[in-house]
This record gives structure tokens, sequence and C-alpha cells, in this order.
């Protein structure tokens, strides 16, 4: 299986939040079961953007890179097909949620774009953001 990865997945595993146990597990799962993993390359620079705003950004980069390395994660770039999909999934969603605010911004629809392109099921803390051609499923649920 291919499965691509929102932010807030691997994020999880560096602010040890309330889902780090599941999102350590899900890597480790991952791993024995020989499944690919990518991110988006808009993914790579929300990584980026927290590792600059950060203490320590050397620091913090190679820990980055350290754990994209060990975890096979593959950055998949945007192409001109990838960035029309999510301008389309965009639209959409500013036409359904006009009357009531905007909550999501484009690199959230690039992310749903290049996995609905690049694999089988995207991996979200946040599944209730997208809604994509493909699965779109917390690690707890593709684990099951």
């Amino acid at each position: 299986m291919k499965y691509s990865l929102d932010t807030n997945v691997i994020i999880s595993h560096f602010k040890a939040d309330d889902f780090l146990d599941d999102t350590d597990r899900f890597f480790a799962w991952v791993k024995d079961c020989g499944h690919k993993l990518y991110i988006a390359d808009i993914v790579y620079a929300e990584l980026y953007t927290g590792i600059h705003l950060s203490q320590s950004p050397a620091l913090e980069g190679k820990r980055i890179e350290r754990f994209l390395t060990v975890n096979d994660v593959k950055v998949k770039h945007i192409t001109p097909q990838i960035a029309k999909r999510a301008g389309e999934l965009y639209a959409k969603h500013l036409l359904k949620k006009k009357a009531r605010g905007l909550k999501r911004i484009l690199p959230d629809f690039v992310i749903g774009a290049q996995a609905e392109q690049n694999s089988d099921v995207l991996i979200t803390w946040n599944p209730s953001d997208y809604d994509l051609n493909i699965d779109v499923k917390t690690p707890q649920e593709v684990m099951q």
C-alpha cells in the first residue's frame, strides 16, 4: 500500500502530543509491513516552517531529515495535474463554506490532491477535513 501523510501526523511524533503513541505505532507498523510513505512538497515546506520558527533550526532540521530517512518517506512534487485538482477541491470548499467562514487553506487541498495522485490512502489526524476520491484515515484506523 501507498500512504500519503498529512503534516499533522509527522508533527505528532515531534511534539509528543496526545496522538504520539498511535503515531509512533503507525510508523513502526508501516516499516514492518513494507508499505510506502509519501508527503507532498507542501508538507515538507510546512515542516520547515516549524523548523525555522524553533529555537534550534539546525538541530530540528537534522531531526526531521533523519526521521524522514529512517521511515523512508519520499517527497512527491506538485505537478500541473495536482495543482489543477487542488484548485478544483479548494474552489468547491470555498463555494460550500462561503457563508460559514474560511477554516482551511490551499495547502490542505494540495496535500489531498497529491494523495489522490500518488497514494491509496491519505493518513491524517483530521480525516473530516478531506473529501477525496481515495480513503482518508487516521493512523489508528489504517492499522485495524
